[in-house]
């Protein structure tokens, strides 16, 4: 990036410095944006200041020339991740929450499913053609549980590949939305995009398609337990559609509101189904974990 001044503006004052560099340049992460606050390469009115200054109507941000961080994925053997099925060719896996799946903008950490992965199979270190992503062909949001599969070889990428860009993966997920969902069963169809000053993706005409199937299964007094299907994979497309109708999903943080006595996103991956490289259906299904299921019954 290259040397840039920003001028605070109303609606910008009383956030955090570091958090608002978040929301301008989501190409770097945060630990790295506070590092560069701290030795003086981000001024605030041309004075060094702490990533913890909330700004004021009126700041000057100085940004010197900053220059991404290269970044090598390493192997750690310390993380945990439950293993749900194995073959020569495919690991499907429980994701923990908070964990996140590979390196990425805001997640810089050697703490990432990716890490996991090339810990407990270097051989999937070459599969795919992107080094921070070895053998992963979808996402799941770092905040949320569940399902996913990773390919062990190249073959087993590619028609993973194919099955996700013709929409022929079978997902299914466990969400808690905050409200009364009103209609029994629903689809979202709302096209989403980035927001532009900030990593969310937003409804936005012109935006990619999205689609999102829902069915309620429990009405609660404040929110809604619900079986979810999506049709496309955007970006936080689950958390974004349910945000956009006034429910989002228990526990998040950038959509919605936090739950104190669940401490995570009520997002769960329960159903997992794609064809083997001979054609024959995979399919996976995990209950959702105790914390989760405990807080639906005290609800």
């Amino acid at each position: 990036m290259n040397s840039k001044s920003i001028k605070i503006i109303k609606e910008d004052a009383g956030k955090r410095l570091d958090k608002f560099l978040v929301e301008t340049s989501p190409e770097f992460s945060r630990s790295f944006l506070q590092k560069e606050i701290k030795e003086g390469r981000i001024l605030v009115n041309k004075e060094e200041t702490s990533v913890h200054f909330f700004l004021h109507e009126g700041d000057k941000i100085t940004i010197g020339k900053l220059e991404k961080p290269t970044f090598v994925l390493k192997p750690n053997k310390k993380l945990k991740v439950p293993i749900i099925f194995e073959d020569e060719n495919y690991i499907v896996i429980s994701k923990p929450a908070g964990m996140v799946v590979h390196p990425a903008e805001g997640h810089e950490e050697q703490d990432t499913l990716a890490n996991w992965l090339i810990a407990y199979s270097p051989e999937i270190k070459g599969v795919g053609d992107d080094k921070m992503r070895p053998g992963i062909v979808h996402r799941l949001d770092g905040e949320a549980s569940g399902l996913m599969v990773i390919s062990k070889t190249e073959k087993a990428h590619k028609s993973l590949i194919k099955q996700f860009d013709n929409g022929t993966v079978k997902k299914e997920y466990s969400v808690l939305a905050v409200g009364n969902v009103k209609e029994k069963k629903g689809i979202i169809e709302t096209p989403l995009g980035r927001a532009k000053s900030s990593f969310k993706m937003v409804p936005k005409e012109g935006g990619k398609e999205a689609i999102t199937e829902y069915e309620v299964l429990e009405m609660h007094k404040k929110y809604t337990f619900l079986k979810v299907k999506i049709k496309t994979g955007r970006m936080h497309q689950i958390r974004a559609h349910f945000a956009s109708i006034g429910h989002p999903v228990v526990g998040d943080e950038v959509y919605g509101t936090a739950e104190k006595d669940l401490g995570r996103m009520f997002l769960h991956a329960k159903k997992l189904a794609f064809q083997d490289l001979k054609g024959e259906w995979m399919e996976f299904e995990e209950k959702i974990p105790k914390k989760l299921s405990d807080f639906v019954k005290s609800l």
